[in-house]
């Protein structure tokens, strides 16, 4: 049962649900501890070039859930190591380019970067009566670098809090709220240590806009550091057990900065903010099993840059005035339905993305609206020596509109080439094949191997993707 429920599609789409630390003793009928070692390859044609053209390395992970650990407490926690090399780098020497958008070093050399991650969290939840108080914490850690020309050093680190507390309002329904807070910090320096042939080095603020006084020909870039903090908050009403509808609300506001040593100031500022939401409806009976949920997920991260003077004096740059230059939106609407009986699952599901970029002066624009439609299946297979599942991933994209505008590109830069394969990418129309295969063998009551296969192919981006996983549950 326990490996069954976190294997089979339908529970995936509620467990989802499930996660906040108030939430936890409700996610999973039975306690469970997977360790698995993993090896992955990913490989694309066309791609964002600030996110490389695919990654391979291996990867550790180990999740413990433990369902009344001690009387009416559940605990949990996660460690994690990763491994890989980003290939085919381009106009960006950070890692984290996620968090630090559109604020990055770049250069038009690049090449492939080393990272190795580590992520280590952990969280209890206590239930009183119709109550339950929860919390969590968590670190992730992402060392990256190169070893030949230009050669970039980051470090960077995540601190996450969570808190929370549910209540039974209804005999089968808990409502919960709960608060998060995270703490990011990265440093990033650039080197050369050839002389001759050194690319230029920009410091980007969004579409190819750079800043001219800070950026140009140099042995060394400036030390930059990053910090990104903010709060998160969640309210929710769910079913305890395995059918009834859903709710779910959240907001997420993170403001962040860019600091050079060369000034005492900020040289960008950002908010990032997220509205979520969700609804949706389950059913699990013996024979049969349905649902359906719709959510959004709105995103708008707006940018504000440094205007600096520099006029020889010990003190550095000095900031004499600011402006706000950088827009991005991605709004993301979702509806997916499952329907199934205890052997297979068919998800069919919708994704309407609505994605919009701009810099104000000079200006500069790109945006797009995107379709993805598909279908997942899964079929499970109860055998004496274990189970046994595969399952099949179908999915289109179409785009709807798009339009690009880049005005005021200096040439000779590669920047301009840049922006338009980034955006060949944002506007292409893949159709993707993606396949999953996985035996979970019965070699005691307490200890299960398993073994997985999981790959995935796609038109147009020429994507190949593939990973094999071995591991136990116990």
């Amino acid at each position: 049962m326990g490996v069954k429920e976190r294997m089979d599609i339908s529970r995936t789409f509620r467990n989802s649900m499930y996660e906040s630390p108030a939430l936890r003793p409700f996610q999973y009928q039975q306690s469970l501890t997977p360790v698995e070692l993993s090896y992955f390859s990913d490989n694309k044609d066309s791609y964002t070039l600030q996110r490389g053209a695919g990654d391979q390395g291996f990867r550790f992970n180990t999740e413990s859930y433990q369902k009344d650990a001690f009387p009416n407490i559940t605990l949990w926690g996660k460690a994690k190591y990763e491994n890989k090399k980003i290939q085919d780098l381009k106009f960006i020497e950070n890692s984290d380019f996620e968090v630090v958008f559109p604020y990055f070093t770049a250069d038009s050399v690049g090449g492939d970067l080393n990272s190795e991650r580590y992520q280590f969290s952990g969280g209890i939840a206590k239930e009183i009566g119709k109550w339950v108080i929860g919390g969590e914490a968590g670190y992730k850690a992402n060392l990256s670098h190169r070893k030949v020309d230009p050669r970039p050093e980051n470090n960077s680190s995540t601190l996450q809090l969570g808190f929370g507390a549910s209540y039974q309002i209804l005999p089968q329904y808990i409502i919960s709220a709960n608060l998060g807070y995270q703490f990011y910090k990265h440093r990033n320096k650039l080197t050369f240590l050839r002389q001759l042939g050194k690319p230029p080095v920009f410091y980007m603020n969004g579409l190819g806009a750079y800043n001219s006084l800070l950026s140009g020909l140099s042995s060394e870039s400036d030390v930059i550091l990053y910090e990104m903090n903010g709060f998160d908050g969640k309210i929710s009403f769910l079913p305890k057990g395995d059918s009834g509808f859903l709710f779910e609300a959240g907001l997420s506001q993170q403001t962040g900065s860019r600091t050079l040593s060369s000034s005492r100031s900020s040289a960008n500022d950002w908010t990032d903010q997220v509205i979520a939401g969700k609804i949706g409806y389950l059913h699990k009976s013996n024979d049969w099993k349905y649902g359906g949920n719709a959510s959004l997920d709105l995103q708008t991260r707006k940018g504000v840059e440094g205007l600096f003077h520099n006029d020889g004096s010990s003190i550095g740059l000095i900031k004499i005035s600011e402006v706000s230059s950088y827009r991005y939106y991605h709004f993301n609407y979702h509806l997916e339905a499952i329907v199934g009986q205890a052997d297979w699952t068919v998800k069919p599901y919708a994704n309407f993305t609505q994605f919009k970029e701009q810099y104000i002066n000079p200006f500069r624009e790109q945006l797009a609206d995107m379709l993805h439609i598909g279908v997942e299946g899964q079929y499970l297979w109860d055998l004496k020596s274990g189970l046994f599942g595969i399952s099949l991933n179908l999915q289109k994209q179409k785009l709807l509109k798009s339009r690009s505008q880049f005005n005021g590109i200096k040439q000779g830069t590669g920047i301009a080439d840049m922006l338009q394969q980034n955006y060949n990418y944002l506007t292409a129309e893949p159709f993707s094949i993606g396949a999953r295969a996985r035996y979970d063998f019965v070699a005691s009551k307490q200890i299960k191997p398993f073994v997985q296969a999981e790959g995935l192919s796609a038109t147009e981006i020429k994507q190949k993707y593939y990973s094999l996983t071995i591991g136990l549950m116990f």
